[in-house]
C-alpha cells in the first residue's frame, strides 16, 4: 500500500484541504496501531489493532489476515453483504496516553469519493459511535418503519413499485460522484464492528447473537420442535372447526369478501380463543427455530422477532397467572358467587324487562299507546320470555363457577372472559335478543319499509321507478289510492306503539353490547399489551431504536481530548409506535361503537351487533412467521 502524507486531527486546514468525516468506535486506546474498517460509502473504522493484538501490525499482508480471521465466523458471512464486503486495513493511528480519538492518523488508501485527493491535504472530523456486542441486540437504524401504515404498504416494504419508480425520477436533484455520508450501509457497518472485533480476538469461536438467558430458554423450548407436525395438524383441525358454517346469513369476512354463511367463530368467543391459542402455539414453534438460527443479516429485524416472541410469551404467562388466581377465587367462593349472580341476573335480566313492559302498557306520563297493540306486545313478549327462561336459562349453580374456575386455571384469564362473553350473549340474554329481533322486525317493516316507502308514496301520488332509480309521479286508481291511504293511516296511528317497544328493547340491546364491548376491549388488552417492549424501553432503549441523531462535544479544559467531535446517539422508539396496535384497536372499536352510528342503526331499524371478533384478535406478524416445512429444508 503506498503511504500518503500524515495528517492529524489538529492540523489547520489549508486553502486546498479537505475535511473527511470518520466514524470512529468509542473505546480507550493507547500507543499506536492499525485501524481497520471500510472506505465506502463513508470512512467507518471498526477497530484498532495494537501491538498487543493477535495480528502483527508490521506486516503488509494484514488484509489477508483479516479475511482469514473473518472467514471462520458464520455470523459474519450473513452480514457481509449488508456491509459491502470485508473490512480492510485503513492506516496507522497514534494516541497520546489513554484516549478515544487519535492524535495522529495516516491513511494508506484515500476515500474514493474525494476528487483529486492526491493533491489535497486531509483533515479529519470524528464522529464517535458505540460498537454494540452481538448478544446485546442493540443496533443503529436510520428510521423505523411506519407501523401505522396500511397493511398493503407494510407488505410491499422495499418492493413497493412506487419506490422503485422514484429511482428513475430525473426531476429530483442528486449529487454526482459523491456517496452519501451516512446511510443504511454505514449503520450496518457500525452494527457489525463489534462482531468483527470478536472474530479477530477469538477466530475459532463464533459470536452468539442471543443473550445467555434467552439462549438457555430457547434451548429448552427447542425440545418442543418434535411437536411441529402435531401443531400443524392441530392448527388445521382448529381452522376447520372454527370456520364451520352454521347459518346461511351473509356476513363480511376478514378481507372484505362476502361469505354466504355465519361461521362458528363469529358467534362464539370461546371458539375464537381456542383458535388464538392454536395460532400462538404454531407461532412459537416457528419462531424458536428462526431465533436459534442466528445468521440473520438484519439485526433490527432479528431484534423485532426477539421482542415479539418474548412479548407474547410474557403475555401468555401473565394470562395464565391471572387466570389461575381468578380460578382459585371462583372455586373457593362458588356458593356465595352463585347466590349473588342469581340475584343480579334475576333483577337486571328478568324483572327489569317485565317491569318496563307493564309500565309501558299502563300509559306512563300520559303516553297513550294503542291499547290492543300494547296488550299484544306485552302478552307475547312476556310469554316468550317466560318460555325461554324456563326452557333455556336454568339458575346459576355453584358447579358452574367451579367449572369456570377450573377452565380459567388451565386456559388463562382470556378463556374466562371468553366464557363469560358466550354465557352472556348465548344464554343469559337470549330472551332479550329474541324480543329485540321481533320488535325490530315490526318497526323496520311497518315504519321504515312499508310505511316510509310504499304507502307514503301512494299517499302522495308517487311511485318508485326501479329502472331509472328515481321516484316519479303516478296516477293511481281511486280504489288503489283509497286502500293505500287507509293502510297508511292505520300504520301511522299504530307506529308510535311499535316505536316505543322497539326503543325499549333497543336500549336493552345497547346495554348488552356495551358490556360485551368492555369484555372485548379487555380481551384485546390481554392479547396485545406491549409489556416486554415497555420493559426494554425503560431498561435498554438501544434495543428499540427509532433513529439516530448527533451530539456535539466541545472540550472544556484539560480533558484529554484535543478537538471537538460529534457522537452518534440513539433515538428511542416513541411510545406511540409501541402502542400502535392499541391505537388501531381503539380506532376499530370507536368506529364500530360510535354513538352516532348506533343511533342511526336504531332509527333505521338495522341490526345491532357487536364488533367482529376477528378484527380485534391476536395475529402474529405474517412477515416474521416462516412455515415449519420450509424451516426443515433450509
Amino acid at each position: 500500500m503506498p503511504p500518503s502524507s500524515t495528517t492529524t486531527a489538529t492540523t489547520p486546514k489549508s486553502p486546498e484541504s479537505v475535511s473527511v468525516s470518520i466514524f470512529w468506535p468509542r473505546g480507550t486506546y493507547r500507543g499506536h496501531g492499525v485501524c481497520y474498517g471500510w472506505l465506502k460509502p463513508a470512512v467507518c473504522v471498526a477497530g484498532v489493532l495494537d501491538e498487543r493484538g493477535d495480528l502483527d501490525i508490521t506486516t503488509l499482508d494484514s488484509q489477508k489476515a483479516l479475511s482469514d480471521a473473518l472467514s471462520h465466523s458464520p455470523l459474519w458471512k450473513a452480514v457481509q453483504s449488508s456491509c459491502e464486503g470485508n473490512p480492510i486495513p485503513l492506516g496507522l493511528c497514534e494516541f497520546s496516553g489513554v484516549s478515544t480519538i487519535p492524535t495522529s492518523l495516516k491513511l494508506w488508501m484515500l476515500p474514493p469519493n474525494i476528487p483529486d485527493a492526491e493533491n489535497r491535504t486531509l483533515s479529519f472530523s470524528f464522529v464517535l459511535y458505540r460498537p454494540h456486542a452481538p448478544e446485546s441486540l442493540r443496533f443503529y437504524v436510520m428510521s423505523r418503519p411506519d407501523v401505522s401504515r396500511s397493511p398493503s404498504s407494510i407488505i410491499y416494504g422495499m418492493d413497493d413499485p412506487y419506490r422503485k419508480l422514484s429511482k428513475y425520477d430525473f426531476t429530483r436533484s442528486k449529487p454526482r460522484h459523491i456517496d452519501e455520508a451516512l446511510n443504511d450501509t454505514v449503520l450496518n457497518q457500525m452494527n457489525a464492528s463489534s462482531l468483527v472485533q470478536k472474530a479477530l480476538e477469538h477466530p475459532n469461536i463464533s459470536p452468539k447473537l442471543l443473550p445467555t438467558t434467552a439462549s438457555f430458554l430457547l434451548a429448552l423450548a427447542s425440545y418442543l420442535a418434535s411437536l411441529s407436525n402435531l401443531s400443524l395438524w392441530l392448527s388445521n383441525v382448529a381452522a376447520n372447526v372454527t370456520n364451520l358454517p352454521l347459518f346461511p346469513i351473509p356476513t363480511y369476512g376478514r378481507l372484505g369478501d362476502r361469505s354466504k354463511y355465519l361461521l362458528l367463530k363469529d358467534i362464539s368467543a370461546t371458539v375464537q380463543q381456542f383458535d388464538v391459542r392454536v395460532e400462538q402455539m404454531v407461532f412459537f414453534l416457528t419462531q424458536i427455530a428462526t431465533l436459534q438460527r442466528q445468521n440473520t443479516k438484519d439485526i433490527a429485524n432479528y431484534s423485532d422477532r426477539y421482542t415479539n416472541f418474548f412479548n407474547t410469551a410474557w403475555l401468555i404467562m401473565n394470562d395464565m397467572t391471572i387466570g389461575f388466581a381468578f380460578g382459585a377465587f371462583l372455586s373457593e367462593n362458588n356458593i356465595y358467587l352463585a347466590e349473588r349472580a342469581n340475584a343480579l341476573v334475576q333483577d337486571l335480566l328478568f324483572e327489569l324487562p317485565q317491569t318496563a313492559l307493564f309500565w309501558l302498557d299502563a300509559w306512563p306520563a300520559g303516553l297513550k299507546l294503542n291499547t290492543q297493540l300494547s296488550h299484544f306486545y306485552v302478552t307475547t313478549l312476556i310469554g316468550l320470555m317466560f318460555v325461554l327462561i324456563t326452557a333455556i336459562i336454568p339458575p346459576l349453580a355453584p358447579s358452574l363457577f367451579t367449572t369456570l374456575g377450573f377452565l380459567s386455571s388451565i386456559g388463562g384469564f382470556t378463556l374466562l372472559l371468553s366464557l363469560i362473553s358466550d354465557l352472556l350473549s348465548l344464554f343469559l340474554t337470549v330472551h332479550l335478543r329474541v324480543g329485540y329481533e321481533l320488535a325490530r322486525v315490526v318497526y323496520w317493516a311497518a315504519g321504515v319499509k312499508l310505511g316510509g316507502g310504499l304507502l307514503w308514496g301512494v299517499f302522495r301520488g308517487k311511485r318508485r321507478n326501479v329502472l331509472r332509480n328515481r321516484t316519479d309521479t303516478w296516477s293511481y286508481d281511486i280504489d288503489q289510492l283509497l286502500f293505500g291511504t287507509i293502510l297508511f293511516t292505520l300504520l301511522a296511528f299504530l307506529f308510535p306503539t311499535a316505536l316505543v317497544y322497539y326503543v325499549l328493547f333497543a336500549a336493552l340491546r345497547l346495554a348488552t353490547l356495551l358490556f360485551q364491548a368492555c369484555i372485548e376491549t379487555l380481551l384485546a388488552f390481554m392479547h396485545h399489551f406491549p409489556l416486554f417492549a415497555l420493559m426494554l424501553r425503560v431498561k435498554d432503549p438501544w434495543r428499540l431504536s427509532g433513529g439516530v441523531y448527533f451530539n456535539l462535544h466541545v472540550p472544556n479544559g484539560p480533558s484529554g481530548v484535543e478537538c471537538a467531535y460529534l457522537s452518534l446517539e440513539n433515538q428511542p422508539i416513541p411510545l406511540s409506535a409501541i402502542f400502535f396496535q392499541y391505537v388501531e384497536l381503539w380506532k376499530r372499536l370507536a368506529k364500530h361503537y360510535n354513538p352516532l352510528r348506533l343511533l342511526f342503526q336504531v332509527l333505521t331499524g338495522q341490526h345491532l351487533a357487536s364488533i367482529p371478533r376477528y378484527s380485534i384478535r391476536y395475529a402474529p406478524e405474517a412477515a416474521d412467521t416462516v412455515p415449519l416445512s420450509k424451516q426443515k429444508t433450509e
